[in-house]
């Protein structure tokens, strides 16, 4: 009786634990992409070196719920970040998002984004798999269909963790053991 007890509690905490970060140790791919504010080219190592990141793949025309969630996100981000961390668009659809439309969608937060562009959304999506991110093009319809997640980058640069959801309170990420448990 004692371990049916037992199994069931278990049970119950894995069932409705929130699924939280992922930890993870990889080196972030070597790519070079375009850093829509100014076209300028920019290699991936340039921007994530010596800066905390959380990093986003999507892109700017959604119909999804992500990008609400995303701008929750980014509020808090906004107002809790330390000064050393930014925040890494990457769109997934390079030839249809432009800086003009990141402005539109999240208006005075987006002066905190960097977007980036893979050269087409073949390379986006390549990119996105690299960083872990579930991606690809749905063959009947042609559309792209990914999983919703944010990736922290940290100052080496590496990928140190992945959230396979976007935090419904972001408070509950505590970026300074975050970064103690990283070094």
């Amino acid at each position: 009786m004692t371990g049916v007890a037992a199994s069931l509690i278990i049970v119950f905490f894995f069932s409705h634990s929130d699924p939280g970060m992922i930890q993870a140790e990889k080196d972030i791919p070597v790519e070079t992409l375009i850093l829509a504010e100014t076209q300028e080219n920019v290699s991936l190592k340039s921007v994530f070196s010596g800066k905390q990141s959380f990093l986003y793949f999507g892109f700017l025309d959604s119909s999804k719920n992500d990008l609400e969630e995303l701008e929750k996100f980014l509020h808090w981000f906004d107002k809790s970040a330390p000064n050393d961390s930014q925040f890494v668009f990457i769109s997934l659809t390079p030839e249809k998002d432009a800086h003009k439309d990141l402005k539109d969608r999240f208006g005075k937060l987006s002066e905190k984004i960097l977007l980036l562009k893979p050269a087409n959304s073949t390379a986006a999506l390549e990119l996105a798999r690299a960083f872990g991110i579930q991606a690809y093009v749905q063959p009947e319809s042609g559309e792209i269909k990914y999983k919703t997640a944010l990736i922290w980058v940290d100052d080496s640069p590496k990928i140190r963790g992945i959230f396979p959801k976007i935090p419904e309170k972001p408070d509950s990420i505590d970026l300074p053991s975050l970064l103690v448990r990283a070094k």
